[in-house]
């Protein structure tokens, strides 16, 4: 996932979210041909989204449904909650928790669509992982990377 139009951190600003209290927001895809790959994860599944090599948030789906943005870019979307995102004390994102320090390898696919950690698609994740409890065993590790944040 990338900021938006050059604007700094996507998603960072609780009152522009579409219910702020509950940190509900949509979760753009840039086109709609990216449309199967936003369906992929189902209702209630969450998605850890990195933004220039930092984590950002960690959303879950509200729901099954892709949604329709009358805009060219970033034309479909998901309705997700924030079920973490950094506190407002924090004020410059560029110190969050770097995605190698979070998902033990250097590099993550930079094309702004979800990748399931438990498949294929993500080798170098499961290759790391696999010696550490695998997927359990990194989400013990997000969960302590998160909670020293918050």
């Amino acid at each position: 996932m990338k900021p938006q139009h050059g604007q700094g951190w996507a998603y960072d600003n609780r009152d522009e979210m579409a219910i702020p209290e509950a940190q509900i927001f949509r979760l753009h895809w840039r086109t709609r041909g990216d449309e199967d790959n936003a369906q992929r994860p189902l209702k209630y599944e969450q998605i850890v989204l990195v933004q220039s090599a930092r984590v950002t948030h960690i959303v879950e789906l509200l729901d099954d449904v892709v949604y329709e943005n009358p805009e060219r870019e970033w034309s479909i979307y998901r309705i997700v909650k924030a079920v973490w995102m950094p506190p407002e004390r924090l004020l410059d994102w560029s110190n969050l928790p770097h995605q190698e320090d979070v998902f033990g390898i250097k590099t993550l696919p930079a094309d702004g669509l979800v990748h399931d950690l438990r498949t294929n698609g993500m080798k170098k994740f499961n290759e790391y992982w696999n010696n550490r409890e695998g997927l359990q065993g990194f989400q013990r590790h997000l969960e302590t990377i998160i909670s020293q944040i918050s």
